[in-house]
């Protein structure tokens, strides 16, 4: 018997702020309607089937803001107003944010959608060049889309009108778009009843995590940070906050009390970050366990976990079960995610067909078998967010779920278990003395430290907690401490630093410097003071995030498909795939991992480095499109990568070299070509915007860079001396 332990942690940042009780962003709202929501009534059809949801309190107060009618996001407000009311500057908004579901899922599937996202045209034109192309009707169906893209399929297949809206289309009325608004109001009151039911019932366990979703070992020690990274550069001036810590766990218990009515067994510390600080504290608030991630254990074990060339561990014996961990007489049992198979349900198994891919995992679990001689089954701990993976599968994950839940059910060796249900039926065998201090990214903490902006962002908060502290025992003003100090544990949240720094990009990155700001000066209003004038200026650079460097000198490469001199592409444009995601382990799961690009005087080179573990099943049917839409569209297309020449047809316009073929292209350790500028059109001077596709079965399966384009100048003959002056 394998036990399959399914943890979802479901999360949102605090989005709200507390003095005027107005929501920036949407997603609580969103990801409520379509992955809170289906998540469990997906469950209900599968009672045999038992896993543990983890739901940050912070997200739970939000969802009852919703609930209450006391929550409406700047979405909301301009998705019900009137399309004939709205201000021009509102309809750039609409046009900027409108289309933030992702694009192949969840609007290429919906024809006016579509072509709403096509008349927008995001690589060409900004909202103010394409305002006038869209009619009231566009705007009032885009505010309709923009909505009910995200009901979850199984919402729309239970509510009618929902299904003749989805069917209508197009030429939304008003009364279409008040009931896409209305019902989400109704399905939100479910979210948190439906779980208590289902935790009731037993069949999910739902555990906690520190109240506003802090790093817990960085509240109680910066300096663990350098265990994994000795020459990390932390703030200078340290923030020590080991009662902060303490209270968001403290304040984690009331809140579950308040929802559930009962006492968590279990939590997800923040980012599965841990370290020997947290263990006391966690123990201390009457926790069971804990979890974080196989990466975590091998460092503290000081031995690697094996895996064969599948990603299949060898030796399960070491990851497949729960520990005892124990710090200062302050003991607790831990579990371990199974980092690979978490993995391939978050950012793999989206590409491939249900049946394809729940037959891997399945294979994969009961591969298993010959190595349990353990008197206690297996606990393969599978941890993963709960919303973000689905906007990437077809039908937002339902039919891979389904097919999940199915075989699982007839496997009689197979049982899905919350993880409570499993330490209590069996005996924790090993303890551990300490644990190493890391998280499940990189088993590293440099996601949220180490960068300018990140520690910029710790130093405002440590002057701004010093501050509260000198006021803390304000007799007059106890209640304005009070709220001041909840100010301070929201801005201690993980999400602010995830988004300073260059490692993670979204385009609401202002926002969420603006709303981390806010808290602090909300100290400071709360107190009756002026707020100190840092916290008017952003923490984040001002521009437009580089996702790629720049070409610094002629390149002269010898086409070959091999890497035969390190400095051949030294001087060249360097991009890597992990800018493309926002989420862990951003290369998982790509087939071109980098992207190199130069010239010389005449010709434009491009290389790619792939992903060889996947290469295989893109290698005999794909075909790789390099489009350009500056100075002119002209593509560039390479098929038939086993053939040998290979080579590649140019299709434009204005080239002169118009459904040739050119042989200037090799493929072995790397992928290179060279194509002249004469043959794409293109003359000294010229402006170049480009971007790379993999396509496979007439599906894009990859884009390089994603919502950008790598962009140069068609050299002179003075290139080299001007980037010498730079």
């Amino acid at each position: 018997m394998i036990k399959i332990a399914f943890y979802w942690h479901q999360h949102q940042p605090y989005y709200k702020d507390s003095i005027t009780g107005e929501y920036l962003l949407p997603w609580v709202r969103l990801h409520g309607i379509k992955d809170y929501i289906g998540m469990v009534l997906l469950l209900k059809e599968f009672p045999e089937i038992h896993q543990t949801f983890n739901y940050v309190p912070c997200l739970l107060e939000q969802l009852s803001d919703y609930e209450k009618g006391y929550a409406k996001d700047r979405y909301w407000k301009l998705a019900e107003k009137p399309v004939e009311d709205l201000t021009e500057e509102e309809k750039y908004y609409i046009l900027d944010n409108f289309y933030s579901a992702n694009h192949q899922q969840m609007i290429d599937v919906y024809p006016r959608y579509r072509e709403l996202l096509k008349k927008r045209n995001f690589r060409r034109k900004r909202a103010q060049d394409v305002i006038n192309e869209f009619s009231n009707n566009d705007f009032q169906d885009l505010q309709v889309w923009a909505n009910l893209t995200w009901y979850h399929p199984l919402i729309i297949k239970r509510e009618p009108i929902l299904s003749e809206i989805v069917i209508k289309g197009k030429g939304f009325s008003n009364e279409d778009k008040k009931f896409v608004l209305s019902k989400q109001m109704e399905i939100i009151k479910q979210i948190i009843p439906l779980h208590k039911q289902l935790q009731d019932s037993n069949q999910i366990e739902i555990t906690t995590s520190p109240f506003y979703h802090p790093i817990l070992p960085l509240l109680c020690n910066q300096e663990s940070a350098k265990v994994a990274l000795p020459k990390i550069r932390i703030p200078s001036k340290r923030l020590v906050a080991n009662n902060d810590a303490k209270m968001q766990i403290e304040m984690a218990v009331q809140a579950y009390e308040k929802y559930f009515g009962r006492k968590p067994c279990g939590m997800w510390p923040s980012e599965g970050a841990v370290s020997d600080d947290i263990i006391p504290l966690v123990a201390n608030a009457g926790f069971n366990w804990l979890a974080s991630d196989e990466e975590i254990l091998a460092n503290t074990l000081g031995k690697q976990i094996t895996r064969d060339k599948y990603g299949d561990v060898i030796d399960p014996d070491i990851l497949y079960k729960p520990y005892r961990i124990s710090v200062n007489n302050n003991a607790i049992n831990i579990v371990f995610r199974d980092h690979n198979l978490s993995d391939l349900i978050g950012f793999q198994y989206s590409k491939y067909s249900s049946d394809v891919a729940v037959s891997d995992f399945i294979n994969r679990i009961n591969s298993l078998k010959k190595y349990n001689n353990n008197k206690n089954p297996f606990l393969v701990t599978i941890i993963l967010d709960g919303e973000n993976a689905w906007e990437h599968y077809p039908n937002n994950g339902l039919d891979f779920l389904i097919k999940l839940y199915e075989e699982i059910s007839k496997d009689r060796d197979l049982e899905c278990v919350r993880i409570s249900d499993y330490l209590r039926e069996y005996t924790t065998e090993q303890t551990l003395n300490h644990i190493y201090p890391g998280s499940w990214i990189g088993h590293n903490l440099a996601t949220w430290i180490g960068h300018e902006e990140k520690n910029r962002a710790w130093e405002l908060i440590e002057q701004t907690r010093s501050f509260l502290h000198e006021h803390t025992n304000e007799k007059n003003n106890l209640n304005g401490v009070k709220c001041a100090w909840e100010e301070i544990f929201i801005a201690e949240g993980s999400d602010w630093f995830w988004w300073f720094g260059d490692d993670h990009f979204t385009p609401h990155k202002h926002e969420f410097d603006n709303l981390f700001r806010l808290h602090l000066k909300n100290v400071y209003r709360l107190l009756n003071i002026d707020s100190p004038k840092i916290l008017e200026t952003p923490i984040t650079k001002i521009g437009i995030r580089r996702v790629y460097t720049s070409p610094k000198r002629f390149l002269n490469i010898k086409l070959d498909g091999l890497v035969s001199n390190y400095f051949e592409w030294h001087d060249a444009g360097i991009y890597s795939t992990e800018k493309d995601f926002d989420t862990m382990h951003r290369t998982y799961g790509q087939y071109i991992k980098n992207v190199y690009y130069g010239f010389d005087i005449d010709n434009l080179f491009v290389r790619l480095d792939f992903g060889r573990e996947l290469l295989p099943k893109f290698i005999e049917d794909g075909k790789l499109v390099i489009t350009f839409i500056q100075p002119s569209e002209v593509q560039v297309y390479i098929s038939g990568f086993l053939n040998r020449p290979l080579n590649y047809v140019i299709k434009g316009k204005n080239c002169s070299s118009n459904e040739k073929r050119f042989y200037s292209v090799f493929f072995d350790k790397i992928f290179e070509l060279s194509c002249s500028f004469k043959d794409l059109g293109f003359f000294s001077g010229t402006s170049v915007e480009f971007f790379i596709d993999l396509v496979k079965d007439c599906k894009i399966v990859q884009r390089v860079p994603i919502n950008t384009t790598f962009c140069f100048s068609v050299p002179t003959e003075e290139f080299e001396r001007i980037m010498w002056q730079v």
